[in-house]
């Protein structure tokens, strides 16, 4: 089987930084030495919130009570202004690559205590980013992005269709679900990745899992070309696009071709995910996304070694995909996405189109309509795959569209 075994440091490098690049040793040791964690029981349930393709959950830092994105792709990063509101203090300042493969430096400092549930972690190794540099980031990340170095030492089940996250200290403390696919859980050090074995045709590779993408599976471009995966594309499944892949720490990166497709063939150890919904991406590692969690629950035994895919009762709701989709970009809200053959391309709609008006709601950033409120609102709210009426300017003329359901 073609390996491409290289791809994992460099997942661990858009995962977060490495020890080796710090600038102070005892950072290193903290890096490498276990979370102290303290557990009132043996399972801690929490409400998991899915917004905008996003998990968000509630918890408590140093005291201080948050909501937080949870990103099992990202070691944990604090905003700037929640991490002044802590009084932390800089240990060292590190520089590693966000998804786009944008350089982005941080500060590091030491989170005293967070508390999921009945579950506090101790002495936490956090980053610290400025989100204002950002333009949508700016808007929806709130105190901060919780991350991968916390898995050590614990189960992490990931339920989605229950709207919950359970933390427990072994397997068998878990509801037994059915198991559809396992394979070993890789954990490399500093920031813990979940790391994982998967196979497309005769492909064998190391994939991230990563709730920070929303897609079910993101392959890396280099995978997609290889001659079985692309015999294992559904025929007539592929769509294209063009427009950004997203927005991560060091902001938005280039405009690319987009393509999602169906694989029929996508493999762990222990079983067949087949058929996923698939994207490419211009950088490695591949990633399993959090659209695997629409029809699936997640545990990643991290005492065991293992990542287990369950099944979850009755099929996920159908949902259609999306033409096009909207972002924040300076002030404005722009088309940053867009597929071909949509009903959004076919009604007019092109890239770079500023949106001023959408099902009657303004979008026009001003003093009574500020942007992180119109930006909350639309993430929360905003479903491109429906039937709208948007207002777009382009080129100082405004004129209408009706874009019907995709």
């Amino acid at each position: 089987m073609r390996n491409f075994v290289h791809f994992v440091p460099l997942a661990l490098l858009l995962a977060g930084l490495s020890p080796a690049q710090t600038q102070e040793t005892d950072l290193a040791r903290l890096l490498s030495a276990p979370l102290r964690i303290e557990r009132s029981e043996s399972v801690t349930t929490v409400n998991l919130e899915t917004r905008g393709g996003k998990l968000f959950i509630h918890a408590v830092a140093n005291g201080e009570a948050g909501e937080f994105i949870l990103d099992s792709g990202s070691p944990t990063i604090l905003s700037r202004d929640f991490a002044d509101a802590l009084g932390l203090e800089t240990v060292a300042q590190n520089t590693g690559r966000d998804a786009n493969g944008t350089e982005v430096t941080m500060d590091f400092a030491i989170l005293r205590t967070l508390q999921l549930g009945t579950t506090v972690f101790h002495d936490i190794p956090v980053l610290i980013h400025d989100f204002s540099t950002l333009d949508m980031g700016a808007c929806l990340v709130g105190p901060g992005i919780l991350g991968s170095e916390l898995f050590p030492g614990s189960v992490w089940r990931f339920d989605t269709r229950a709207a919950e996250l359970s933390i427990a200290t072994s397997l068998n403390e878990l509801p037994e679900l059915a198991p559809v696919a396992s394979t070993r859980l890789y954990d490399f050090g500093y920031p813990h990745a979940p790391i994982i074995d998967y196979s497309v045709g005769d492909v064998s590779d190391k994939a991230l899992f990563d709730t920070g993408s929303s897609a079910e599976v993101a392959l890396f471009s280099q995978v997609a070309q290889a001659p079985s995966v692309r015999q294992a594309v559904r025929a007539g499944s592929r769509v294209t696009g063009t427009g950004y892949e997203g927005e991560s720490a060091g902001g938005r990166g280039e405009v690319t071709t987009l393509t999602r497709f169906t694989l029929s063939d996508f493999r762990l150890d222990g079983g067949h995910l087949a058929p996923v919904r698939a994207t490419v991406r211009a950088v490695p590692p591949t990633l399993v996304g959090a659209g695997i969690l629409a029809s699936h629950a997640v545990t990643l035994d991290y005492p065991g070694g293992q990542f287990i895919v369950q099944a979850r009762n009755g099929a996920a709701p159908a949902h259609p995909e999306p033409g096009y989709s909207l972002a924040l970009v300076g002030n404005d809200f722009r088309v940053v996405q867009l597929f071909e053959e949509s009903t959004a391309a076919h009604a007019g709609l092109r890239l770079g189109d500023q949106v001023t008006e959408l099902s009657g709601r303004s979008l026009v950033v001003s003093a009574d309509n500020p942007k992180c409120t119109v930006a909350n609102w639309l993430f929360a709210n905003f479903d491109p795959a429906e039937a709208t009426e948007l207002v777009i300017l382009r080129d100082g003329v405004s004129s209408r569209l009706s874009i019907p359901q995709h």
